[in-house]
């Protein structure tokens, strides 16, 4: 069975994050930080330095993470911390650690082709500008390829009965109280 440090070490991840000396300039400078007080790059790589591996797997605020790179760019050791939480995220998508409204949003963008549908206002506005119409959906036969190509239907099986990972479900998972997929003992 494939391990937690097995993982990370596939990505590289805490030698990646070593040279941090933890001035904070990521989370100073952070968008979703300024608005999520929960949302701290600089803690996240602090957690991955310590070896807190599996709490950080659990914290739901590192799904936030919108890769804009301003960590990057303002970081003196130039630490890709945007790239480390997404690989975080990978990691913890592996082993079935994806919080309930990401797999929501993630089969209505699979099934429809967007979370929400626009509202009239937005309608109306790109009619204004000139723009086209919006499609009500993803194509057809494009929507099936990209099933087929990710074998999705499979995925969300797995994630909705709780036996997410690799094709073989080798990653049991059951729910915690913060409405975060955890791995089962």
């Amino acid at each position: 069975m494939e391990t937690l440090k097995e993982i990370l070490a596939e990505y590289n991840l805490p030698a990646r994050a070593r040279s941090c000396y933890q001035c904070g300039a990521c989370t100073g400078g952070c968008p979703v930080g300024r608005i999520r007080w929960d949302f701290n790059p600089r803690r996240f790589i602090e957690m991955l330095i310590r070896g807190e591996l599996e709490d950080l797997l659990l914290v739901e605020s590192i799904w936030l993470c919108s890769h804009c790179l301003t960590c990057l760019e303002r970081c003196p050791q130039q630490i890709e911390v945007s790239e480390i939480i997404m690989h975080v995220k990978n990691c913890a998508a592996r082993l079935g650690n994806v919080p309930e409204n990401i797999i929501k949003m993630a089969d209505l963008i699979m099934n429809q082709g967007w979370i929400d549908k626009p509202v009239k206002r937005i309608l109306k506005k790109r009619q204004g500008l000139g723009l086209p119409e919006q499609p009500e959906g993803i194509d057809s036969e494009e929507l099936k390829a990209l099933y087929r190509c990710l074998d999705w239907s499979a995925k969300m099986k797995a994630f909705k009965t709780g036996k997410s990972g690799g094709a073989d479900g080798r990653f049991p998972v059951s729910n915690n109280k913060k409405g975060v997929r955890e791995r089962a003992s």
